[in-house]
């Protein structure tokens, strides 16, 4: 925990507050793969778990910055947000390939990132519940803006735009664009968000708005479940199961001791997860063919997933064996091939660390219980 939160917190530019995902660029996910990504720059969707891990423990300095970043962007953005940007909060750069090899002369080596064009809308969202506790946590001593509800409706209007729009999701296909379980699950959770700043500053029509959107969004998730396989696939119309529904259950969409939610996390786990406890994003083909190493990311929400339908034993196991995934630092990678265990993916990776934290927290929340033992 102690390693992961230094790693946050050397990711994060301390003039503006952004965190950037990795530090480095061109690492691929697999040897061969082609899957090359620049990593530094700072993703709005990690601002979420982000934002949690740092509130977890208790680091409000961080999280206060990383808000105002957050809430810079809200503002000056009219149209779309882009879903990542620069440490500045610019989002004019390209992506741009270089004449030269990489690790273990893997190719391409690239600078920059084409993601900044690709149409995420579950971006909303998560910048809504990012923005969530300037309004219902007393712990954070921020002024409140003057302008909250024309920001808020801003988002609000964005979601009620996109909500039925293919996007690329959280995984950033290139080429293919579908209507993802992902996306609506944080249009659903932005509006519920969005409901609880409505009754802080007293706006009704905010509030009744945040309501109708979050119902559209439900019917949206409805739409991705597989009544014969009890599971909710990865996008409408498609058979795919995806390790990021995971967040269903973690996100309280599906109440956690429900037999749906019991019966969605086992149907991901006999398909995604490894017989080490590591796990893959997806299985079948995307743009770039068949992905070969696990993410590790997804690992720790299996984990947080197992805490949260009851399995804390199991969830303890696979958090201590995923700690053998570490280097010698105990710095994580984005990915971990199955076969050898070795590091594959940028590095560090502050979404591994995240994930990593945010599981711990959420085991820890469930062992001080009273009555646990």
């Amino acid at each position: 925990m102690i390693r992961s939160s230094l790693a946050l917190k050397i990711h994060q530019y301390e003039d503006t507050g952004a965190i950037i995902a990795a530090s480095t660029t061109s690492l691929p996910e697999f040897d061969g793969s082609g899957r090359c990504w620049d990593y530094r720059f700072c993703w709005l969707r990690d601002a979420y778990y982000i934002l949690n891990a740092f509130n977890n423990i208790g680091h409000f300095e961080e999280a206060d910055q990383y808000f105002h970043f957050i809430a810079n962007l809200a503002q000056k953005e009219d149209n779309r947000y882009n879903p990542l940007y620069t440490v500045t909060g610019s989002a004019d750069f390209r992506e741009i390939i270089l004449d030269l090899d990489g690790y273990r002369g893997n190719k391409p080596v690239r600078v920059g990132n084409q993601a900044v064009e690709h149409i995420q809308n579950d971006t909303y969202g998560q910048v809504m519940l990012s923005l969530l506790p300037l309004y219902t946590d007393k712990r954070f001593t921020v002024e409140e803006r003057q302008d909250s509800s024309i920001w808020i409706y801003n988002i609000l209007n964005k979601i009620d735009a996109t909500l039925d729009e293919p996007d690329a999701g959280i995984w950033e296909f290139r080429t293919i664009a579908q209507e993802h379980c992902y996306t609506n699950l944080f249009q659903w959770a932005g509006c519920r968000a969005a409901v609880k700043m409505a009754k802080h500053i007293g706006d009704e029509h905010l509030l009744q708005k945040a309501r109708s959107l979050m119902e559209r969004a439900k019917a949206k998730i409805e739409a991705c479940y597989d009544e014969g396989r009890k599971v909710y696939t990865q996008a409408i119309g498609v058979p795919h199961l995806d390790a990021s529904t995971l967040q269903l259950i973690m996100m309280n969409y599906l109440d956690p001791h429900s037999q749906r939610a019991k019966d969605h996390l086992s149907a991901l786990e006999a398909e995604l997860k490894t017989k080490d406890g590591l796990f893959y994003r997806y299985i079948h083909k995307d743009d770039f063919g068949t992905p070969q190493t696990t993410f590790l990311v997804t690992a720790f929400w299996y984990v947080e997933a197992l805490a949260c339908v009851g399995r804390v034993d199991e969830a303890m196991e696979h958090f201590s064996n995923l700690l053998k995934y570490t280097n010698h630092l105990g710095l994580l990678s984005e990915d971990v091939d199955a076969e050898t265990g070795s590091q594959w993916g940028n590095f560090p990776q502050a979404y591994s660390h995240v994930g990593l934290m945010n599981a711990a927290y959420r085991i820890s929340k469930k062992l001080d219980r009273p009555g646990f033992f």
